[in-house]
């Protein structure tokens, strides 16, 4: 009873600290993103930059610099564990990063000395956002990682889902608190204060955290064939290309419907309260259903909703009901997709496999995202063209989640039959 009560313990103290370190995190995800548009807007509306910054850039990174870290992690045995000795300097340079752009006006300016400043300010902007996406995206891997090197598998949909009510939580509070027409009055101030946050956060899981030793982790799943594996990887890769383009043009495209940007705040932060109502029921789906059944139904609702929304948004109201239903949609995919790769790929491998599947992400990104803005500026920046290019790609998606689905499934029935004749 006693050890049941010191493990029961142990367990609470370790959800406290990495819930706060996912708060920390999710005020980084949910604002930093959204106050660099609207910065950079008042400078520069060039839509390849924008796709390319938000959209290329961090797929580079995930491309080239996560796999070899993530392998780097997985075979590493410190005193202090896998994961932390790499999350605590990046969490250190993600940080910085986010300081340097709170001061990148500034900075432009001074570099500029007696020239027209926008070019020198375009130039901070873009160079400090840069080492925050590449530091973001390696610690965000890394985060995961520990995540699921702690928590147990049977649990893990229902801790992804309380994770997502957090992360949702704390983007509803700041699109309902700071996101309406003088977000860019906010920028430095709000910059500052969640560079602070973030760090404090990061830095109580990095000292707090006790990564189990090496022969204390859960038996590690068997890595499928290479062709399950790479079925696995394409299939999330067009998912998660799937809902960029709103993603990243949404703040632009509002103008295109007569929408201010507080409207828009307000129904971002719709969007999040409705997704935190299904995040646990989500979050259980998933761990009675299997995350890539819960995955597949929902982008498959996602691909019919954006064709909808090509066929009818016309103004301010029906752009309004799009970005809603987008964003509670692929939140949705998200909440219930969250313990897919954590179930299907091994344990001792966890990180370097799924910087490898962020690395086939990567390789559509860069060019869905480039070909994305280059196409907007092509077509005189209709922005109806998302709804089109999210329910295409979409569409592509569930085929192949639906191919995923039947492998899995025969690979079961398989084992199934081997254990039964055993």
């Amino acid at each position: 009873m006693e050890a049941a009560r010191h493990m029961r313990g142990g367990w609470i103290s370790l959800c406290a600290l990495l819930l706060l370190g996912d708060l920390g995190w999710s005020l980084k995800e949910r604002a930093v993103q959204e106050l660099f548009k609207a910065q950079l807007m008042l400078f520069s509306q060039n839509a390849i930059l924008l796709n390319v910054l938000l959209g290329a850039l961090p797929a580079l990174a995930a491309l080239t610099i996560s796999p070899a870290i993530g392998a780097w992690s997985d075979r590493s045995a410190t005193r202090w564990g896998r994961r932390i000795p790499f999350l605590l300097p990046t969490s250190l340079l993600t940080a910085c990063a986010m300081l340097g752009l709170a001061y990148s006006e500034a900075a432009g300016r001074a570099l500029a000395g007696s020239a027209e400043p926008t070019r020198w300010i375009v130039v901070a902007m873009v160079v400090c956002w840069s080492v925050f996406d590449v530091a973001t995206c390696v610690g965000n891997t890394l985060f995961l990682a520990l995540i699921n090197d702690t928590v147990p598998r049977h649990i893990l949909g229902r801790f992804c889902a309380l994770f997502r009510i957090v992360s949702l939580a704390t983007g509803a509070a700041f699109f309902a608190c700071f996101f309406d027409n003088s977000l860019t009055s906010w920028f430095r101030p709000l910059l500052i204060g969640l560079a602070a946050a973030y760090l404090a956060a990061m830095l109580a899981v990095c000292l707090g955290v006790r990564e189990p030793a090496p022969g204390a982790r859960a038996p590690a799943a068997a890595a499928g064939p290479a062709g399950e594996l790479a079925l696995l990887f394409a299939a999330v890769a067009l998912a998660a290309i799937a809902v960029l383009p709103l993603n990243i043009n949404s703040y632009n495209a509002r103008a295109q419907f007569g929408v201010d940007a507080a409207s828009f705040g307000r129904a971002i932060a719709l969007t999040y309260g409705i997704s935190i109502v299904l995040a646990w029921p989500l979050g259980w789906l998933a761990d009675r259903f299997h995350p890539l059944r819960v995955g597949g139904a929902v982008l498959a609702l996602y691909a019919l909703a954006m064709l909808g929304a090509w066929a009818g948004v016309a103004g301010r109201s029906s752009f309004l009901v799009a970005l809603v239903l987008h964003g509670v949609l692929a939140g949705a995919f998200l909440t219930g997709t969250a313990a897919l790769l954590p179930a299907m790929l091994p344990q001792a491998r966890f990180s370097q496999l799924a910087a490898l599947s962020a690395a086939v992400t990567a390789l559509l990104a860069v060019v869905s995202t480039v070909a994305m803005g280059a196409a907007l500026d092509g077509a005189g920046h209709d922005y109806r063209l998302l709804f089109l290019v999210e329910a295409g790609v979409a569409g592509l998606g569930v085929l192949l989640w639906w191919r995923l689905l039947r492998r899995h499934a025969a690979a079961r029935l398989a084992r199934g039959r081997a254990w039964v004749q055993s």
